[in-house]
């Protein structure tokens, strides 16, 4: 990490440039005229000031960014990190099933051997196409809790000496499971501590919701203080225990639920009934009684990227262990010390009652309040995206503007997430999706459709693309806006004047982020998501695959589901445009108008060879594809075909005849106003 370069100091004027050129789409002429003055006025007094503060700053620490951004980001955030701050991993399913205890045990013994690793210094340094990237969050990784504070949190760091033991939770109770140093059997390590959480999970009744202390951390982080002084208040036995499950190396959930569909899964990663969870623990490794598993991790020093190279090394020592061919039992003992665990008791008075009563009433009703969806786009993904000469992460970035423009006929402040651990302790950056390009493009295609053509519609997306592209880019070599910004307010002085800039509802409202997004696109992910960072706004997490788009979308009711259909009525539309921008009108029409013809005589083959036959009467053969052929092979077709050759024939009949209804009255509304 030493041979890093520090993250730098943006030139002012740059920032201040690219920052008008970003907040002009979101705003009215006049509102976007007063904000420009006050940038100009700010450039000429008050910014050089606290520029030479910024270089004077990053001259003298590691990194000028970090711990303003950890303050403001985090620890003064006083939203609840369990639906607004941690993000969560779903797993893909392991090749043989496995029971949860065994599961769960093979999750344990990789997870503590990978902490081995790590703390002697023998994993090799992350890089990305070879060139080196930050490990500074690693440090973070294993033994730390955050703590709610009065007015900020806090997160501590537990010496290995206090931190080799790890805490499970199972039914509304805590335990810790004392797992003794990682030996050369394998087997033998995960058998005895399989024997262990067997038993947790036969023996252990049901503690009652109204006795959690887990869903204490998924309270507003105010009232989750107040909490925790009391509850450390009724005893000593609380301290102490409070104590042994913060301290623990990390948490596991022995979860009592068994989710199915994505969205199960998501929910369960995500929040579960809050119960068998410990939200400020550093990460939690979730077990579902089906035999799936996730990850959920609290964000404040560590990022989903980091947390990633852990995954990774999971899922492959799980499935490993799933796929080998020798089964051992609970039965096996690996020599040394065996595993043990006992029961964390805590002590409860009214008051503690009360405060969780409230929390559990908080958990439900936000629970209640939002709506989440998956959307599984499996009609095409990066490969396709790719022979269209696009970037497959800015190509997914303008769908969800154009989708949104739908739903909502506005332009969204959106964020996108931007690694800068190309620096030393660099974390993120946001990348800004919106520009002049993308808000005119979504318009042309919506509010206006008549008044171009393909042509001009597919050059204004491609450089929208190439907008988003450029901006990632930059963020990337530290040049971002959003971080500068927020640096330049937070080097004011005490006292000292703020500049009217730094309230201008233009400044703070092109911040105020309705599109919160980001992509990791690793192949060992079923499910990946987190909830909004504004009321009125969108979490959305997204995955790019070969041959499919995934996504997450979180909001407090503001139509999740609705954002996910615009999502794919979007992308359909985005491949056609790209795909058909030479052709003019009346060609794309023939191409319709000879694609119904097709579905009329099919209808009429299929109606006529449904009749009883003749003992002398022979079925005509059926071609291998029912999608094959000249019919097949136009846009049109392709657009409409994904995904129905596993339907019956009559059913995907009708099924095409409604998306071809569909296709031409909404989803070509923009390309052909005529038809609609």
């Amino acid at each position: 990490m030493a041979s890093l370069a520090k993250l730098p100091v943006p030139d002012l004027h740059d920032t201040v440039a690219r920052f008008a050129e970003a907040a002009r789409p979101l705003f009215s002429a006049d509102e976007f005229e007063t904000c420009l003055a006050k940038l100009n006025d700010f450039v000429a007094t008050q910014g050089p000031t606290l520029q030479a503060r910024l270089h004077q700053r990053s001259a003298e620490h590691a990194n000028w960014l970090e711990d303003w951004w950890n303050e403001y980001a985090y620890f003064l955030n006083r939203s609840s990190v369990c639906f607004n701050v941690n993000y969560f991993f779903g797993f893909r399913d392991t090749p043989q099933p496995m029971a949860q205890a065994r599961l769960a045990a093979a999750l344990i013994d990789s997870a503590v051997r990978f902490r081995s690793q790590l703390e002697s210094d023998s994993l090799e340094l992350d890089n990305i196409r070879g060139k080196p990237m930050c490990m500074y969050q690693y440090q973070y990784m294993f033994a730390t809790c955050r703590h709610p504070g009065e007015q900020r949190d806090w997160t501590e760091v537990y010496p290995r000496s206090e931190s080799t033991h790890i805490a499970v939770a199972h039914k509304g109770r805590y335990f810790v499971l004392r797992v003794p140093a990682a030996s050369t059997n394998r087997h033998a390590d995960i058998a005895q501590i399989e024997r262990q959480l067997q038993i947790i999970i036969d023996t252990t009744a049901q503690l009652e919701r109204a006795k959690s202390i887990g869903v204490l951390t998924a309270a507003l982080r105010d009232d989750w203080y107040t909490a925790r002084e009391c509850l450390l208040q009724v005893s000593s036995d609380n301290a102490a225990s409070l104590r042994v499950l913060e301290s623990s190396a990390f948490l596991v959930s022995l979860e009592s639920v068994a989710p199915v569909t994505h969205k199960e899964f998501s929910l369960a990663c995500h929040c579960s009934d809050g119960t068998d969870r410990y939200f400020d623990k550093n990460f939690q490794i979730l077990v579902f009684a089906n035999g799936r598993y996730g990850f959920n991790g609290e964000h404040s020093l560590t990022d989903a990227t980091t947390d990633m190279r852990l995954c990774n090394v999971l899922v492959h020592d799980v499935e490993t262990v799933a796929a080998e061919a020798q089964v051992t039992t609970a039965g096996d003992v690996a020599e040394g010390a065996p595993a043990t665990f006992e029961e964390l008791h805590f002590d409860y008075n009214n008051e503690l009652l009360g405060h969780i009563q409230r929390a559990v009433e908080y958990f439900d009703a936000t629970v209640a309040a939002h709506e989440l969806s998956t959307l599984v786009f499996d009609s095409f993904g990066k490969e396709q995206i790719k022979k269209m000469k696009v970037s497959p992460d800015a190509f997914v970035q303008m769908a969800m503007q154009l989708a949104y423009y739908r739903q909502f006929r506005h332009v969204p402040a959106t964020y996108e997430s931007a690694s800068t651990k190309a620096f030393a302790r660099g974390r993120t950056e946001t990348s800004r999706s919106v520009s002049a390009h993308s808000a005119a493009w979504c318009k042309a295609m919506v509010d206006h459709p008549e008044t171009t053509g393909l042509h001009a519609k597919a050059e204004l997306l491609r450089q929208s693309i190439a907008n988003q592209s450029q901006f990632t880019a930059q963020c990337a070599k530290g040049s971002g806006i959003d971080r500068h910004l927020l640096g330049l307010e937070f080097a004011l002085q005490e006292g000292e004047e703020r500049h009217a800039l730094f309230e201008d509802q233009v400044f703070t409202g092109s911040r105020h982020w309705k599109l919160s997004t980001s992509q990791i696109s690793d192949p060992i992910l079923a499910a990946y998501g987190w909830g909004e960072v504004v009321d009125d706004g969108f979490g959305v997490a997204y995955r790019i695959e070969n041959n499919a788009l995934h996504f997450n979308v979180v909001s407090q009711r503001m139509g999740s589901a609705r954002l996910c259909q615009y999502l794919a009525d979007a992308l359909m539309d985005m491949r056609f445009l790209l795909t058909n921008a030479h052709k003019q009108p009346h060609e794309i029409m023939a191409e319709v108008d000879a694609v119904a013809n097709v579905l009329t005589s099919i209808k009429l083959l299929s109606s006529s060879s449904s009749q009883p036959t003749t003992p002398t009467e022979t079925p005509a053969p059926q071609p291998e594809s029912r999608f094959r052929g000249p019919f097949a092979e136009t846009p049109v077709a392709h657009a409409m075909v994904d995904g129905l050759d596993r339907l019956p024939s009559n059913e995907v009949i009708c099924a095409l005849e409604a998306r071809l209804s569909r296709f031409v009255k909404e989803s070509l509304s923009w390309a052909l106003p005529s038809t609609s």
